[in-house]
């Protein structure tokens, strides 16, 4: 794992005493998703669900889109604002619902994020962010009436 400063040089409110500027170390798999981000972007057109989680009050927004063929999730794009760890989260599970079956698509677990990027116990919120998010994209296919319901892919 390789550190990384996520505060500015010198005197950080709730830094602590000295001024310390806290540190979170990141997997190589956070950094090399930062680095070179995929599925970034927004969809536009029918067939598309968006799902957002967060404020920017809040300090992290994660908003994930899907478009489906069919009974699958053809595109799935991903936008944040937030820390790298949001970043490497929101594009996890992009990657992961693109291509993937409507009805196995909700079967994405927080967990399974987490241990995939190899993210600190204090980031942990952030992929269950990017997962809600990508729950509520689904949820709003659904209710556009774009996507197959289970009961009607069992058929």
């Amino acid at each position: 794992m390789r550190t990384v400063r996520t505060g500015a040089k010198g005197w950080v409110p709730g830094a602590g005493a000295k001024g310390v500027v806290p540190t979170v170390r990141y997997s190589e798999e956070v950094l090399a998703r930062v680095r070179n981000p995929q599925r970034v972007g927004t969809l536009n057109g029918a067939g598309v669900g968006t799902g957002e989680v967060g404020t920017l009050d809040e300090g992290t927004v994660v908003r994930i889109q899907v478009r489906t063929s069919g009974e699958r999730i053809a595109e799935a794009r991903f936008r944040v604002f937030g820390c790298s760890a949001a970043i490497a989260s929101a594009s996890l599970v992009a990657e992961w619902l693109e291509g993937t079956p409507i009805v196995e698509a909700g079967q994405l677990t927080p967990e399974r994020v987490v241990q995939k990027l190899g993210l600190p116990a204090e980031r942990h919120h952030v992929a269950r962010m990017a997962v809600q998010a990508g729950v509520k994209a689904l949820e709003d296919i659904r209710l556009r009436g774009f996507a197959v319901s289970a009961e009607q892919a069992e058929k």
